[in-house]
């Protein structure tokens, strides 16, 4: 109990949580906690846990069980109408599921939390091939409605160095925050986790059954609960939400989150609905829901002047200081990117200016090259796009910057109205990733990608977040933020979540 009073969020948990990855360690009690309360309000008719066979006692495949226990919390329902399907399935039904910590762990903490719903576990042997995994499946696609609740019981990297598992763990987030649960065959069983199956049918039910998003709130290892650092076992909490918005909402003393925007500009069109009282109130409003306290890092495509510019071609990218460094500071921006392909477009002096006004306003300039510390994470801005603005043809010079705390690359690359990287940014994003960097986060297209995607060597990197205050409709255009939470070790876990266009919110808003 005092695990889970140690956990009681400070925030309102939302409704809606479709699944939760939990450890089944009882070191972990506390993140177990976390995972639970994190569902606690939802309104289940059915609990589906999977599970790992510690003891060998399934002999191939995967086995059952929808029985009643007892626990010291209270007893557990079991499913009988569960049951009678599993039972029409031919499934063996598991022999002593008692005996099974990876179900019985857990079993109390749903007996505190969700008492009155009925539960059926799954528990996949260590011999389970893809072939099962697909099965077990397609069987729980039968049984897996709106008002489940989906409960993977695994713990991660396992008998590794601290080093070795916190390498393990980050191709692990990786591969979560790819929402590629084909590449979960790619990993190693237990190195990387001891359940690969039950992460790949967690997973696929969220994403098939339910089409959720996913958010990991907790990544520790044993070691912070006094374990020896050569022999290792970590925790990944996550948990899954049909919003990717309401799982920012998810907000923890033991990590850090930053959020990343796309292209910014604040003059052009974008000028007169900034202007307008109630339309910047309706964009503040929402950016401010969205990011849901985390500072923001945006990429800033033009430049700031204090007074008008004589003969400045049609369409330039510029933006009055009157207006830009409020609206950015009120909008939470604590930095802004200014390697890209229009930062330069008035000459090293504007340049040098608008840099000097964003620091006047407390938000720090991503100058070319230049590592800043933003906190919880380092972040570098670089541009690849050859022009008139310092570029680089390549990352190689990252390794120069490596450093204990996390690095971020803020890539300007690619090609407009694409949300998918060519092989050259895969290539950029592996070169990253050699240095030691922990992600690369792109911008430039206008246009959002809706996936993190894995270089060749499985380096995480969004290929663009698209714009997120620029004068261009949803019909040529899209958005999205990136969120990084940090953890304890460096860590990161890396989602998106799409946002309207807030040039459009902005214009419906304007006073009539």
């Amino acid at each position: 109990m005092s695990a889970i009073a140690a956990e009681r969020p400070t925030f309102d948990v939302p409704t809606g949580v479709t699944g939760i990855t939990v450890p089944h360690h009882l070191l972990a009690a506390d993140l177990i906690a976390r995972g639970f309360w994190a569902a606690s309000r939802g309104d289940y008719d059915r609990i589906v846990i999977l599970s790992p066979d510690h003891f060998r006692l399934v002999p191939s495949g995967f086995a059952v069980d929808a029985s009643d226990h007892e626990t010291p919390l209270g007893p557990i329902l079991g499913d009988k109408d569960a049951e009678r399907v599993l039972e029409q399935a031919g499934l063996a039904f598991h022999p002593s599921i008692a005996s099974e910590h990876g179900v019985g762990a857990l079993l109390p903490f749903i007996a505190h939390f969700l008492p009155d719903t009925p539960v059926v576990s799954a528990v996949l042997s260590v011999q389970s091939t893809a072939e099962d995994w697909s099965r077990l499946e397609d069987i729980l696609q039968g049984l897996v409605g709106p008002k489940t609740l989906v409960v993977q019981s695994t713990d991660y990297s396992h008998f590794l160095p601290m080093e070795r598992a916190l390498v393990a763990d980050m191709q692990t987030l990786a591969v979560i925050a790819s929402q590629g649960s084909e590449l979960i065959k790619t990993l190693i069983q237990p190195d990387h986790m001891d359940a690969l199956g039950a992460q790949f049918i967690q997973m696929r039910l969220q994403q098939k059954r339910f089409e959720a998003s996913e958010a990991v709130i907790g990544h520790r290892l044993s070691t912070e609960y006094g374990a020896p650092a050569d022999n290792v076992t970590s925790y990944i909490v996550t948990v899954y939400h049909q919003d990717a918005q309401d799982l920012s909402g998810f907000d923890y003393p033991d990590q850090s989150r930053i959020i990343f925007g796309g292209d910014v500009l604040t003059g052009r069109y974008m000028g007169p609905v900034l202007a307008d009282a109630n339309a910047q109130a309706a964009i503040l409003n929402s950016l401010t829901e969205l990011r849901n306290g985390a500072p923001l890092v945006i990429n800033l495509e033009g430049v700031i002047t204090q007074s008008p510019v004589g003969n400045a071609p049609a369409g330039a990218h510029l933006m009055s200081s009157v207006i830009a460094p409020d609206f950015l500071k009120s909008a939470g921006v604590v930095a802004a990117g200014l390697a890209n392909n229009h930062a330069h477009d008035f000459g090293t002096e504007a340049a040098q200016m608008t840099s000097d006004i964003l620091e006047q306003a407390g938000i720090k300039s991503l100058l070319p090259g230049k590592p800043v510390d933003l906190g919880p994470v380092r972040v570098v801005a670089l541009n690849a796009l050859p022009g008139r603005d310092p570029w680089v043809e390549d990352f190689t010079d990252l390794c120069e910057l490596r450093a204990e705390a996390p690095l971020i690359v803020f890539a300007h690359w690619g090609q407009e109205y694409e949300n998918r990287a060519s092989p050259a940014e895969a290539q950029l994003a592996d070169q990253a990733a050699n240095c030691g960097i922990s992600a690369v986060i792109g911008a430039h297209s206008h246009v959002a990608s809706t996936t993190i995607e894995l270089s060749p060597k499985g380096a995480p990197f969004v290929f663009s977040l698209g714009n997120l205050l620029f004068d261009q409709t949803s019909a040529r255009s899209s958005g999205a933020l990136a969120e990084l939470r940090v953890f304890k070790h460096g860590s990161i876990a890396l989602r998106l979540i799409p946002i309207p266009n807030l040039f459009e919110l902005g214009r419906e808003a304007m006073s009539r």
